[in-house]
């Protein structure tokens, strides 16, 4: 799912840089038969299975989880996430507003 260029820049967010949004958003997850999009912006340099991302589905949520669990889900059409490969890095606060501004405004 990642490349490593990808997971070099996702561990050096690991930690204060990713648990208070200021860095940027690496990678962006989503469904594309659904609104449900994550936004990864660290991976553990000693877990490279546990990632800090921002989860946009019912609400917004920054949270831990597993790389292996977001690559396992699937929609109704079985097909599993995507990786956007058109999406360019951005920083993870702003994205956090936005996405909260946006899921609140409808």
């Amino acid at each position: 799912m990642l490349n490593e260029k990808q997971k070099q820049k996702l561990k050096k967010n690991w930690g204060v840089l990713a648990d208070t949004l200021e860095c940027l958003a690496e990678v962006r997850v989503y469904d594309p038969l659904s609104s449900w999009e994550s936004y990864i912006l660290a991976m553990n340099p000693e877990d490279e299975d546990e990632i800090f991302c921002i989860i946009k589905g019912c609400n917004v949520e920054a949270c831990q989880w597993r790389l292996t669990e977001m690559q396992a889900m699937h929609n109704s059409g079985g097909d599993h996430v995507k990786v956007d490969k058109e999406y360019k890095p951005r920083k993870a606060s702003e994205i956090y507003k936005i996405l909260t501004r946006n899921l609140y405004a409808t």
